[in-house]
């Protein structure tokens, strides 16, 4: 008996996307759209064409940087290049192109870059993620515990790393997730058990230790920059840490226990997590040479920073320390 025929199964089409050059190119739409919408519109009474001008390639860039067709960092040196180029910032192209590189000189921005050169210093020797392992371990065993050591951790690499988002959310987060788990406890099953209060107080935690330290976050940096442009006031990295210590330690110290208070979490207790932030100390291993170097030039930067700005500048610190 001969077996049925089976057909050859047909080619299914596939579907059709866009390639990414042409999404790409639509992202420019809104932007230059915007753009060239404000170059239309008669400049208002009280400002010159040129001021106008200018306003329409910022409004351009901000809506750049929403769509991104490319990085920010692209879109903002593009912004710059054109308003020296069209002299909207300057009578003479001397007088622009000084006014496209001044902030190049900037001891603020330069000092956010070193700061950001530390941050993944952190991250590519794992001594940030080592940090935290060795805090969740040591005080993990009870809630609340726990919360402190997110706290500590977070406070631990504050000093050095002026992007709450990278300290907190790319460090810090990695971990903490890994813990709720362990308890049954997802954002759409049973949240309260411990993983809501945990999460709070991360979020929570992360804007104390922002305000607590100059490079915490890169806008103290540009705050600072702009008193001593506009009130001609210096603060050193050291005078920003006194003033905000006694407030900062009070904040600091009963953020873990209003979140245990306001938000308590089911659990209170558990060795579950003592013993899985072991296991994962056990399987990162001895500490290596990388993660010595990076904990020995993070600890000199903040030396400089504290009692060396009378005579070295925080910025030849933080480059000398990052290369």
């Amino acid at each position: 008996m001969s077996s049925p025929t089976v057909a050859p199964p047909q080619p299914v089409a596939p579907v059709s996307t866009p390639p990414a050059t042409s999404k790409q190119l639509r992202k420019w739409i809104g932007p230059l759209a915007l753009g060239l919408i404000l170059l239309l519109i008669p400049a208002p009474s009280g400002l010159s064409a040129t001021a106008w001008h200018y306003f329409a390639l910022f409004a351009a860039v901000i809506a750049g940087l929403i769509t991104e067709p490319l990085p920010g960092a692209a879109i903002g040196f593009i912004g710059v290049t054109v308003a020296a180029g069209l002299l909207l910032v300057g009578k003479t192209p001397a007088e622009a192109t000084k006014w496209a590189l001044s902030g190049f000189s900037n001891d603020a921005v330069w000092l956010i870059f070193a700061a950001n050169m530390f941050a993944l210093g952190y991250e590519a020797t794992g001594l940030g993620r080592r940090i935290a392992l060795l805090l969740v371990k040591a005080l993990g065993r009870r809630t609340l515990g726990l919360g402190y050591a997110i706290a500590l951790s977070d406070l631990c690499l504050a000093p050095v790393m002026p992007s709450n988002t990278a300290r907190s959310g790319g460090t810090v987060y990695p971990i903490v997730k890994n813990i709720p788990p362990l308890y049954g406890s997802f954002p759409n099953n049973n949240p309260r058990r411990i993983g809501g209060y945990l999460l709070w107080t991360g979020f929570a935690t992360t804007c104390v230790t922002s305000s607590m330290f100059l490079t915490a976050l890169a806008p103290n940096l540009l705050a600072v920059e702009i008193a001593r442009k506009v009130a001609h006031v210096d603060i050193s990295w050291g005078m920003w840490a006194l003033g905000f210590l006694p407030v900062g330690i009070l904040l600091f110290a009963a953020t873990p226990l209003l979140a245990y208070v306001l938000y308590p979490p089911e659990i209170k207790r558990g060795d579950e997590v003592a013993s899985w932030a072991g296991g994962e100390l056990i399987t990162m291993g001895r500490i290596t040479r990388r993660e010595v170097i990076m904990g020995l030039l993070a600890v000199a930067a903040l030396v400089g920073w504290i009692g060396g700005s009378r005579w070295i500048s925080p910025v030849t610190v933080a480059l000398t320390e990052s290369r």
